[in-house]
Order: C-alpha cells, then structure tokens, then sequence
C-alpha cells in the first residue's frame, strides 16, 4: 500500500512527534510505502531511511503568518502535483491547514483519505475572531468529506459528533503512541553539569510545552511564587520554545524567581530531567490527548494537571465519565485534577493582581505534594497506566484502520 501523509511541519510538537513515531513504525513493513510531506521546512524529529520526505515551502516557525495564508493556494496546487506523481493509495494528514488541504487533494483525484484532528477545535478556534470562525466553516464543510477521522480521545469525539456534525460510524478514537520502555532508558542518561545544580537539595517541579497561550504557564508561574514565599529552595524547571518566552521571562523577573523558575528551552531528552524531578505540573487551558502527561506516567511521577477539555482526565482518572460534575482538587486513580484555568493572560506580579481561585488551588496543591509522602508515594504508580498508550498496541490500531479503509 502506498500512502502518503501531510502534516504543517516537523518543528517540536505533540502531533509532530506521533506522526514521526507512527510512520517510522508502518515503515518497518513492507506492506507500505511512505511519502511523507510538509508544508513548513523547519524539522526538529528524524524520520527512518526508508521514508520518501519533502517539504513544500521554505517557510519557517519565524516566516509570517499573513505569507503563509497567503500561500496556500499554491502550497495546495504543489501537493496536488506531487500526488498525481506519486499515485498513492490513501492519503492521510494530521492538524487543520494540512487535513484542508489533503481532503481537497483527495476529493480532485477521488483518493482514499484519513484526517486526525489532534486537539479541541471548540477553544483552539473560537468563533469570537475571523481566523477561528475561517476554521470552524472549513472543518464543518470539509470534514464530513473524510473517509476516516481520527481522534486522540473520546471527549474530542464527542464534540465533532454535537458541534460538526459529523457521523460517529466515520470517528475512531486511537490514543498517541509511547515508547513506554524506551523512556525509561532514556531517564536513566546523566543530566549535564549545568543542570545538576538545579536539583541539588530542592524539591522540583516540571512542566514541559510550548511557550504558547494553550499551555497556560504564566498560571503556573505565578502560583509558585507562593510556594516559594513558603519553601524557598523549591525549583520549578520549563521545557519548551514558544512565543511567549520573553513574556514569561518577564514575569519571572517581575515575581523576583529568577533562581527558582528556570526555562530550559527544547531538550532532546526531557526524561532525564523528569527522572529527577519530584512533581509535574500541567496547567494546560486546552489539549488533545497530552503527551507529556503520559511521558510523566511512564516514570511514576507524582501529576497535577488542569482538568481542562480535553485528554488530562481521560488519562488520569479513568473512573471518572467524561461528563461528571466534580468538585476541585479531585484525586484521581493516576493524578491530581484542579480547576481548569480561564482564557486568560495575567502578567502582573502578585501585588497588581491577587492570585485567582485556580491559582490558589494549584499552589496549595503543590504544597501538599512538598509536604505529604503518602501523597507524593501514592501517585508514583503511573507506570501501570502508561503502558495502555504503548506503541505496540497504538501501531496495531493503526494498521487495522489502514486495511479497514480502502
């Protein structure tokens, strides 16, 4: 089988990193032939050998938003192109632009084609500005034209189902896929000099993402300043690139943490630096099923986490419906929820701006995790439920819905 798949770029990323993940597995067949596109040259994650890659553009993460919109009608005609070349039997694609673009393609040449929505279109693009009210047309115009679509948990399945009227028989649910086993190797790396000090008699947080408005570490940030005010040798470490770096940078400077908040930037290996680590944070405002939690999972460490919309919940309290009203903290089977926090940015220090409710409860449960060893011991036990994200069983979901397809 030939397929062939779109994704907007390779930079550092949750659906960048699966895609990679998954494709370099199906390769390892011979039933399949890849090629694999992108619309942006920036490539952060390595693909196998036997991969037929390309990018359609120069454009990078810096090339201007405005330029690549513009574009895309002539990003559209090269991978138009590039699919009459190639003849594949199916084409699949991962995040908005590029499942627009491959449903385009795929309905032109009356091809096969899987789309993945990766996650909550609802908040990632709301109607209240043009761009997101541009997206929610295309999505409920072009994705009911998907063969197949993908999803990462059943709570954005859900919402495709009420709000995009798209029809369940065309929905798969298939969680992203972890080298359970390969992480724990990877923990086990030294961590260099230049870190080592950070850990040194502290009690570390971590949280790893982007520098984005969806991941919220501005909340984060400034709920640990009180757990600082309490324990002055606590550290919280960051791992990610993003936009709002300098802001966060400010803030940090502004709260007078500059030796307790240390943003460490995109690290090849992030599991070294949560082996050491004593507690996760992920003060998320939305997601589609968090890598990141799951990676802390798989190293039995201590997780509080937004019970935002959606995939926190549904990986760490799988007892809990989906729709269940609960009250804040909720302690889970596998981790800790807190109130979800509001869209919002608050950049002042917190004499300009008293902590709000969410932050409260966030620091106050960072305390009780400093303070309470049944409480840290009783969430090291996330290896268990990791294991259900393990890629032998995520690869063979995804070969099944391949031959189920054409």
């Amino acid at each position: 089988m030939k397929i062939q798949f779109l994704i907007n770029s390779l930079t550092s990323g949750g659906a960048e990193r699966v895609a990679t993940t998954i494709f370099n597995e199906l390769s390892k067949s011979n039933k399949y032939k890849i090629y694999f596109y992108t619309l942006e040259k920036d490539k952060f994650y390595d693909l196998n050998g036997k991969i037929y890659y390309k990018a359609l553009s120069n454009f990078t993460l810096k090339t201007n938003n405005l330029i690549k919109i513009l574009s895309l009608p002539f990003l559209f005609l090269k991978y138009l192109r590039e699919t009459k070349k190639n003849n594949p039997d199916l084409l699949i694609s991962f995040l908005e632009l590029s499942n627009f673009v491959s449903i385009l393609v795929a309905k032109i040449l009356k091809k096969s084609v899987i789309i993945s929505i990766r996650t909550n279109p609802l908040i990632m693009y709301p109607n209240d500005s043009i761009y997101g009210k541009i997206h929610n047309f295309l999505i409920k115009i072009l994705y009911p034209m998907a063969d197949k679509v993908v999803v990462v948990s059943e709570e954005i399945k859900n919402i495709l189902i009420e709000n995009y009227n798209i029809s369940k028989e065309k929905i798969k649910t298939i969680y992203n896929p972890h080298y359970i086993s390969k992480y724990q190797e990877l923990s086990k790396e030294p961590l260099e000099q230049k870190y080592q000090n950070i850990f040194k008699n502290s009690f570390v947080f971590i949280n790893i993402g982007r520098l984005t408005e969806a991941k919220g570490q501005w909340f984060l940030i400034r709920s640990f300043k009180e757990v600082v005010e309490k324990y002055p040798n606590a550290k919280l470490i960051i791992l990610g690139e993003g936009e709002l770096k300098e802001k966060l940078q400010d803030l940090i400077n502004k709260l007078n943490l500059q030796n307790n908040v240390h943003l460490l930037g995109m690290q090849k290996n992030p599991f070294k630096f949560l082996k050491h680590s004593n507690c996760f944070v992920f003060p998320s405002l939305w997601e589609g099923l968090p890598n990141t939690v799951i990676e802390a999972l798989s190293l039995n460490i201590p997780i509080i986490s937004a019970d935002c919309k959606t995939g926190p919940r549904e990986i760490l309290c799988p007892e809990l419906n989906i729709d269940n009203n609960i009250d804040y903290p909720y302690f889970g089977k596998y981790g800790i929820l807190t109130k979800p926090f509001p869209r919002m940015f608050i950049w002042e220090d917190l004499d300009e701006k008293p902590l709000i409710e969410e932050e409260k409860i966030l620091f106050d449960l960072m305390i009780k995790m400093i303070e309470d060893e049944n409480l840290k011991t009783r969430y090291s036990n996330g290896l268990e439920r990791a294991k259900d994200f393990d890629i032998e069983k995520i690869i063979k979901e995804w070969e099944k819905l391949l031959g189920g397809t054409l």
